[in-house]
C-alpha cells in the first residue's frame, strides 16, 4: 500500500501552521523512527520558521515517512 504522501505533506504543514501561530511555542522538534536512515539526518530542534517540510523526500522508511512535529514549549500553562 502506497504512502498518502499529499495528505501526509498537508496534514504536517498545517501542524506546523498552528505551531508557529501559538505564542507559547519557541521552537520544533523534529522527531523521527530509527530506521530511517534520513529522518535521522534531520531529526533534532528547530527555529519556528527553519524546519524542514515533513515527510521527508527520499524517505528510506519502508512504507514511508512517519517523522513529526513536536513543540518546543515556553510555559505549559497560563
Amino acid at each position: 500500500m502506497q504512502p498518502d504522501t499529499k495528505y501526509k505533506a498537508e496534514q504536517q504543514a498545517e501542524y506546523l501552521k498552528k505551531m508557529r501561530a501559538n505564542p507559547r511555542v519557541t521552537a520544533v522538534r523534529v522527531a523521527a523512527p530509527q530506521n530511517c536512515t534520513v529522518g535521522q539526518m534531520v531529526q533534532g530542534v528547530y527555529a519556528l520558521g527553519d524546519a524542514p517540510a515533513l515527510p521527508l523526500e527520499g524517505c528510506s522508511r519502508p512504507g514511508g515517512c512517519i517523522c513529526t512535529y513536536d513543540p518546543i514549549l515556553d510555559e505549559i500553562y497560563p
